[in-house]
């Protein structure tokens, strides 16, 4: 992935888009900011389907930044999922999503190759007088995926909550593919 250099750097810890100081061109902005579905923005933006590739899921480490965002201490095992989401065959966007491991609905734990935005935002939207997810604000970074060998990208997490008494769970997605950066 080629470098951007006309962006100012930006730590490897997790900040809220809106206080990082840093603006983003289209393509990327516009993904980086948006509050709806990433799998259905991607879809439309490369004119194709999007496939789900599933790298990993179930019980596993959780990492020190996503266990301080979770509320949980050091070392905590949590469940996690990790995919890429794909295009022609391109890798275009890798994601990870950790949530407690007696937080995990069943339904999450069968979501496979399914996209998990497609499940929250037609949960969401199904009973919207419920409010049954939540997003918190959201938060960005330049950093490596932390999974497979994908390069430094930028990336972006919310916390979604599924309900009242439910443990959130964490998003965590990162533009790998070069098409989201112009030179």
């Amino acid at each position: 992935m080629p470098e951007c250099p006309r962006y100012p750097p930006l730590p490897r810890r997790w900040q809220p888009i809106a206080l990082a100081g840093i603006w983003l061109e289209d393509p990327l902005g516009t993904l980086m900011a948006s509050r709806d579905s990433l799998t259905v923005r991607l879809s439309r933006l490369v004119d194709a389907p999007i496939t789900v590739r599933l790298h990993a899921q179930g019980a596993g480490r959780g990492r020190l930044d996503e266990l301080t965002r979770l509320g949980l201490p050091a070392g905590q095992r949590v469940w996690r999922r990790e995919v890429t989401l794909e295009a022609n065959g391109e890798v275009l966007v890798a994601a990870r999503s950790v949530t407690t491991l007696e937080g995990c609905p069943p339904w999450m734990a069968r979501l496979g190759t399914q996209a998990l935005g497609h499940q929250l935002f037609a949960r969401s939207a199904r009973a919207p007088q419920k409010a049954l997810v939540r997003r918190s604000r959201i938060e960005m970074t330049r950093s490596d995926p932390g999974f497979l060998a994908l390069p430094a990208a930028w990336g972006r997490r919310s916390l979604f909550t599924l309900g009242a008494g439910r443990p959130p769970l964490l998003v965590q997605e990162y533009f790998v593919h070069e098409r989201f950066y112009r030179q």
